[in-house]
């Protein structure tokens, strides 16, 4: 058997990398013109210098190990694109720069770049955004405001449905309102609808798979379900902690990264109800309104261990046929290859 080498990152599916990267950005797209249609051109401005920053800082880290720079190579273009996504239309310029620099300096390139990196690189950035301003990180334009293109939002601002789920109030944003985008939040995460459509996409292209995404959601429901937070009761309470803050988008497009998560089928699946728990611990105790891109870090950490575990389940039950199989074998040659077995008149000796 002759074997050839290739280089990370290692899917095991027929999808490449490229393909797969190719599929987030089309997908990442749409959500900046609708961010575009409710922020103008801000977003897309936030946007193009994030991808502008993550591909040269990715460039310099590749030059610097004394590696070719590869064009084709889209991680850092995805990584750029969702960091501001998960930011409010009003976010200063630095803050964006320095969550990208952090996001492949500090998070993707010390583990050796692409295809190596064992924490989501974007969720690395959002999270030393959020500790480092919290302030800002949390100050929601309302739609359809006008906003400067480069200076600082002095315009008007909201409290977003998930802080009102964290001090343990119900939201006001009606379900139409939520499903449309209407509200305040995250500039990317809020058109309910369109991430759906872009999840949706992602499966049937078998960019993700869907046992993670769709756990993780199941399981965050269900347990929103039954311990509601706050005013917010049955239902209600699952509809705005799965729709109403950034758990979908994050679902979709950062705890499905298929580099930072497990491999195995069955480890998918335990993958996404343990990433649903967490999430949902969060949610209860953490310090911020925001705190699905730390649950999204913790699993990352967690999946070789569940790789590693359902590899030798697996392995074990494939032991374990393989020897019924040959017991089985052995008790049809006892039955048939024996003394008993072999009638007088064919002449068998005995010893």
């Amino acid at each position: 058997m002759k074997l050839f080498p290739r280089k990370a990152p290692h899917i095991r599916s027929d999808t490449s990398s490229k393909t797969v990267m190719g599929d987030a950005i089309v997908t990442l797209a749409a959500l900046y013109f609708m961010s575009a249609c409710y922020y103008g051109q801000r977003a897309v401005r936030l946007g193009l210098l994030s991808i502008a920053v993550c591909w040269g800082a990715d460039a310099l880290c590749v030059w610097l190990r004394g590696r070719k720079v590869s064009l084709r190579d889209f991680s850092p273009v995805v990584t750029g694109m969702i960091i501001p996504l998960m930011m409010p239309a009003g976010i200063p310029f630095h803050i964006v720069v320095v969550a990208d620099l952090f996001a492949i300096l500090l998070v993707k390139q010390p583990f050796g770049g692409v295809g190596n990196n064992l924490f989501n690189p974007a969720a690395g950035g959002l999270a030393f955004a959020i500790a480092c301003w919290p302030a800002q990180m949390f100050s929601y334009p309302v739609p359809n405001t006008t906003m400067d293109l480069w200076g600082e939002v002095s315009g008007s601002v909201s409290n977003s449905a998930a802080y009102t789920l964290y001090i343990g109030g119900v939201p006001m944003e009606d379900y139409t309102t939520v499903l449309l985008g209407r509200q305040a939040g995250p500039m990317g995460t809020t058109c309910v609808l369109v991430i759906l459509a872009c999840l949706l996409y992602l499966i049937f292209r078998g960019t993700v798979r869907y046992q993670q995404s769709l756990l993780l959601l199941l399981t965050v429901a269900a347990l929103s379900f039954l311990f509601p937070r706050g005013s917010a009761e049955g239902a209600a309470s699952a509809f705005y902690e799965v729709l109403a803050t950034p758990v979908l988008f994050c679902a979709a497009f950062m705890f499905t990264d298929p580099v930072t998560s497990p491999c195995r089928g069955i480890a998918k699946g335990v993958y996404g109800v343990l990433g649903g728990i967490v999430t949902v611990l969060f949610a209860r105790f953490g310090g911020y309104e925001q705190t699905v891109v730390f649950a999204i870090l913790l699993m990352n950490a967690l999946a070789p261990a569940l790789d590693h575990l359902a590899e030798e389940y697996i392995t074990r039950k494939r032991r374990m046929r393989y020897g019924r199989k040959v017991a089985i074998d052995l008790s049809g040659e006892d039955d048939f290859g024996t003394d008993e077995g072999v009638p007088a008149a064919e002449g068998a000796q005995n010893p």
